[in-house]
């Protein structure tokens, strides 16, 4: 799972579309494992994924995609930098 996130991180899904594929197509569907998962995978606190416990996948929650998406980018592309190969010059 923590590979699979990080491919859709590099293949530049949103945190939307990763929580969905936790959710619908590998059947997670407690919030505290969408959490750990997050969290393992980009390699922040589970302080910094709080937000997921607010949002679900047919937005009947208190955030919706867009606001998933604003709160968790952030670290995201945090991971994304800290883990791309420097290009040589």
């Amino acid at each position: 799972m923590i590979n699979a996130l990080q491919q859709m991180a590099q293949d530049n899904k949103t945190t939307a579309e990763m929580l969905r594929y936790m959710i619908i197509d590998s059947k997670i569907e407690q919030q505290i494992d969408l959490m750990k998962n997050f969290a393992e995978a980009f390699d922040v606190t589970l302080g910094e994924v709080t937000a997921i416990a607010a949002w679900w996948h047919d937005e009947t929650a208190e955030l919706n995609d867009n606001d998933i998406n604003a709160y968790m980018s952030p670290l995201v592309q945090d991971w994304l930098k800290s883990n791309t190969s420097p290009q040589s010059s």
